[in-house]
């Protein structure tokens, strides 16, 4: 029965064509991410002592809430971005349109905050409120130590972010 295993698994591969360099990377990210996410699982549910429930309803929240975190930030970098530039013109900015990239940051400030008030109220009906306040202190301990990677500091999008 083994043999029959080895010898398909081997035919398989030798009808799948060779990995491209391009496809390494992105494999070894997704395995890294996969990684990540299995760890800071472990670490949350030991942490917080949460049940296999909880862990079921922190990881649908994550999930809930991780499309739009993930579309505030990208969005926020990219108005960020067009600020730095019209910024960098040296005197000749356009005031008008800094004022507008102004609003377009408090805007995005305001919706980050209230999809972490929205975010908040999901996880208060299954955690506890001392579970809540560990959990906010684990993203902001993983929120630390992406900046002290050298990353410009963002949300952290929690361990179980898909």
């Amino acid at each position: 029965m083994r043999y029959f295993f080895v010898m398909g698994m081997a035919i398989v591969m030798a009808s799948t064509p060779a990995m491209t360099q391009a496809q390494a990377p992105r494999l070894r990210r997704a395995q890294l991410e996969r990684l990540y996410r299995e760890r800071g699982e472990q670490i949350v549910r030991k942490r917080l002592n949460l049940t296999n429930p909880q862990m079921q309803q922190l990881r649908k929240v994550n999930t809930q809430f991780a499309g739009r975190r993930r579309a505030l930030m990208q969005q926020q970098q990219s108005v960020q971005l067009a600020l730095r530039d019209e910024l960098a013109r040296n005197g000749s900015a356009d005031q008008a349109h800094v004022a507008q990239l102004n609003g377009q940051l408090e805007a995005l400030k305001r919706q980050r905050f209230e999809l972490q008030q929205d975010e908040q109220h999901e996880l208060s009906k299954f955690l506890t409120p001392v579970q809540q306040a560990q959990y906010q202190g684990l993203q902001a301990q993983l929120r630390a130590k992406i900046q002290a990677w050298g990353e410009p500091p963002r949300e952290a999008p929690g361990p179980l972010a898909p």
